[in-house]
């Protein structure tokens, strides 16, 4: 748990208020360092984004350097790779500029045009914020560059990408609305974490035939998620869903470490522990924060089964 320690070398005397009083007014309660992320370093703000995303674990394979990419998604369509999101110019996103990278994360386009298939949820992460994009982009060239090249991507229906994922796309895809500036407090922050950059739908939402999110049942659990187990309902519904408390909820998501004492499974324990950063570096102020907008969400009522 996060918590503050007095210290015990120093100690205010008269001719230190003035400057105690100066150090508050910088580092106060509505200061961007007081209630979250870093606000005057844009690679710590960048990483603390990064955390907040789960580590961007999706592209970073196990036993392989942060970010390389290379590990596999199997779907209906048929199998891709994550990329290497390293600043490598060569096999990595070096040679993109800011503004291609934040296209990516958004809108799922690379620099030449083509189309990412949403394994990557740009369709959520289209509603981060402006000043929390570019400073990700900071922290992610500010990492080891990596050469290694993509694999190949293996799509087996025909027209795919031409002709049903754009369809798709148009008519099932959810869309976030990106704020004009990150919220720093309260239930907005809440909100704007779960859904747009931790992106807890992605896993937490059924899904239906189409495997477009049933978001009329948002946090509602997946009996099948993206690594083909259980994921749990996480809305307040007070037979199936989550009845932590908020504290509980704020304690799982820095330690992974449930009330009855079991430990986090699978792609959770990994969103929580992260690659270069995770749920774990977030402060208690936004795992609250996350906790308290889970607790108002409509309840629904789906009883997940544990396999």
């Amino acid at each position: 748990m996060f918590t503050s320690r007095r210290c015990r070398w120093w100690r205010p005397g008269p001719r230190s208020i003035p400057l105690l009083a100066l150090l508050l007014s910088l580092v106060g309660p509505g200061s961007a360092w007081a209630q979250g992320p870093p606000g005057r370093d844009p690679v710590a703000r960048g990483k603390y984004v990064f955390a907040a995303a789960g580590g961007c674990g999706c592209h970073t394979e196990k036993d392989r350097p942060v970010n390389s990419g290379g590990r596999k998604y199997d779907g209906p369509f048929g199998t891709v790779y994550s990329t290497n999101i390293t600043p490598d110019r060569q096999t990595g996103i070096g040679g993109w500029t800011d503004d291609e990278i934040i296209t990516a994360i958004r809108l799922g386009r690379r620099p030449n045009g083509e189309r990412l298939i949403p394994v990557h949820p740009y369709p959520v992460f289209n509603g981060m914020a402006e000043e929390d994009l570019r400073a990700l982009v900071a922290f992610l060239r500010s990492l080891p560059a990596v050469n290694r090249a993509k694999e190949p991507k293996k799509i087996v229906v025909p027209l795919f990408e031409s002709v049903f994922l754009p369809a798709w796309l148009a008519a099932f895809a959810p869309r976030e609305t990106p704020p004009p500036t990150a919220p720093t407090s309260g239930l907005a922050r809440g909100e704007y974490l779960v859904r747009a950059v931790s992106h807890c739908g992605e896993c937490h939402t059924p899904r239906g035939v189409t495997y477009a999110t049933d978001n009329s049942r948002f946090l509602g659990g997946n009996q099948k998620g993206p690594d083909g187990d259980p994921v749990p309902n996480i809305t307040p519904d007070k037979d199936t869903g989550l009845t932590w408390s908020e504290e509980e909820i704020a304690e799982f998501l820095e330690s992974g470490t449930k009330p009855d004492g079991d430990g986090a499974q699978g792609l959770m324990d990994e969103v929580i522990h992260g690659t270069a950063a995770g749920y774990k570096d977030l402060t208690k102020d936004d795992r609250l924060a996350i906790a308290r907008y889970l607790k108002t969400i409509p309840a629904v009522r789906n009883k997940v089964v544990k396999q």
